[in-house]
């Protein structure tokens, strides 16, 4: 039987810490993701996500009546920098060119962002990280996109605010090397 439970209808100021102590008392959580509207929990006991499914599917969460259901599971998980799915060696590249943009507007959702980002090239993924407002976060599949992404978009406005563009220092360094 599957640990992991799906969260829909999550406010979208929902924050990793707020879904953990909402399900606090029901079991040893190993794992909560919490992405805009939605998110995942994982425990570490079969028997404590089924009751958390029984006890606060259409329970009101911040205000708003959540779902918790079983995590689908129709393809493997994997870490992010898991590199080719099992076909030759690990790798440790990153999946893209990760920029951070900061100054966002708590009402910007991932798509505007990501279409913000479209301006200055091909993005791959975009996301508003809400355990860190006021920052979301683009990567890119190339470099050359994601140094024009720099270039161009730093200061520019989204949604009426002059946000800032920058190469995620982690990603900067293993470039350097």
């Amino acid at each position: 039987m599957s640990r992991r439970l799906y969260l829909g209808r999550l406010p979208t100021d929902a924050r990793t810490d707020d879904v953990q102590k909402f399900f606090d008392g029901f079991g040893r959580i190993i794992d909560c993701r919490v992405m805009t509207g939605f998110g995942f929990v994982e425990f570490e006991s079969p028997k404590d996500a089924e009751d958390a499914v029984h006890n606060f599917n259409g329970k009101s969460f911040m205000g708003a009546n959540i779902v918790v259901e079983f995590a689908k599971e129709s393809r493997p998980r994997r870490e992010p920098y898991d590199g080719d799915r099992g076909h030759g060696p690990r790798t440790r590249r990153p999946p893209g060119i990760r920029l951070i943009v900061t100054g966002v507007s708590r009402d910007t959702s991932w798509q505007d962002l990501k279409d913000f980002g479209r301006d200055a090239g091909s993005v791959s993924f975009a996301d508003i990280d809400r355990d860190f407002p006021g920052q979301g976060i683009l990567e890119y599949l190339s470099r050359e996109d994601a140094d024009r992404a720099v270039k161009e978009l730093d200061g520019k406005e989204l949604r009426g605010r002059p946000v800032r563009v920058a190469l995620d220092e982690t990603v900067a360094r293993w470039w350097s090397r």
